[in-house]
């Protein structure tokens, strides 16, 4: 991937993350138990390993940490992707340089490691089945 693509899809994404946050935010103050736009959950009737992010993500904003890390621990990342992001690569823009598309190289390589992959694939399994957990009331 090029580095104008990289910055162009990163941006694109970065800024739609935050208003896909900023419409959550608004219809989680309506109503918040109408709000679930997960295609998983709605099908199967169980929770994804991202269900509950958005929720985490507004528990953020409001300061209720606790909360937030009960919904998905997931927010915090989330949180910090949509709301770094867009600012790095618009740096990185006005000042000339590339330490996101540096980043990006590093963290792509990272992920080529089986170690590396397996291990964030087993952190989000164990997310989910503590999510799961709380939902089906095993603990």
């Amino acid at each position: 991937m090029t580095r104008k693509h990289l910055y162009l899809l990163a941006l694109f994404l970065g800024f739609a993350g935050q208003v896909w946050i900023g419409y959550s935010y608004k219809k989680l103050e309506q109503n918040e138990e109408a709000f679930n736009t997960c295609i998983f959950r709605r099908i199967s009737g169980l929770p994804c390993p991202s269900c509950g992010t958005v929720h985490s993500i507004i528990s953020i904003l409001h300061g209720n940490f606790r909360k937030a890390l009960s919904d998905n621990p997931l927010g915090y990342a989330g949180i910090l992707v949509a709301a770094i992001i867009p600012y790095w690569i618009l740096t990185d823009l006005i000042i000339g340089k590339e330490s996101f598309y540096n980043f990006f190289v590093i963290v792509n390589n990272l992920l080529k490691r089986r170690w590396a992959l397996f291990s964030i694939l087993l952190l989000i399994f164990v997310l989910w089945m503590y999510k799961l957990g709380h939902f089906l009331s095993w603990f």
